[in-house]
């Protein structure tokens, strides 16, 4: 199974989002601390801030070394492990930890009440199991051939192939359908 590489259209609206983001959270924080002046010492903003900046560095990444990866259009089966490894962790941290970040914003109960530490080692519990998940799913998606009869794996795999354009000319086994 291939991992199609995100759109031109996609890749331009996750970085203006970004940017927006980044931009109101520093005015967010400009206007606590001017209302509030020990507002930079909320333990949930303070992890927030390092997490926030995490995930911006890791969606550099993401453009950088990960999607220009699944441009090449190789079937999970065949990655190398280390750069399998690498894409999940990067995935994974970004899936999970910008919904953690979401849910920050609205956790009012915690301002004041916990520390960085927590926020920070429960966001690392958060994409423990985010990193188990896509690992879950990459095994899933590198089964090339069906055992014996097509089950319910072969038939994810075809569906989630139909939702991007798969041709049998990217893969390097020409025996291998699109579907596979």
């Amino acid at each position: 199974m291939l991992i199609p590489r995100p759109e031109q259209f996609e890749t331009v609206m996750i970085a203006v989002a970004l940017t927006v983001l980044c931009a109101t959270g520093a005015i967010l924080i400009l206007m606590g601390v001017a209302e509030r002046p020990d507002y930079l010492e909320n333990g949930k903003l303070q992890g927030k801030i390092i997490l926030v900046g995490l995930l911006a560095a890791n969606a550099g990444f993401l453009h950088s070394e990960v999607f220009p990866f699944l441009a090449r259009s190789q079937p999970v089966a065949q990655w190398p492990r280390a750069r399998w490894i690498r894409i999940a962790l990067s995935v994974s941290f970004s899936n999970s930890l910008w919904f953690y970040c979401a849910f920050l914003g609205v956790a009012k109960i915690w301002n004041y009440t916990v520390d960085a530490g927590f926020v920070l080692a429960l966001g690392l519990l958060i994409w423990a199991l985010g990193s188990t998940l896509v690992h879950g799913a990459l095994v899933l998606a590198s089964r090339n051939e069906p055992i014996g009869r097509r089950d319910w794996i072969d038939s994810v795999k075809a569906s989630l192939s139909g939702l991007a354009p798969l041709e049998p000319r990217h893969f390097a086994d020409s025996t291998l359908r699109a579907d596979d």
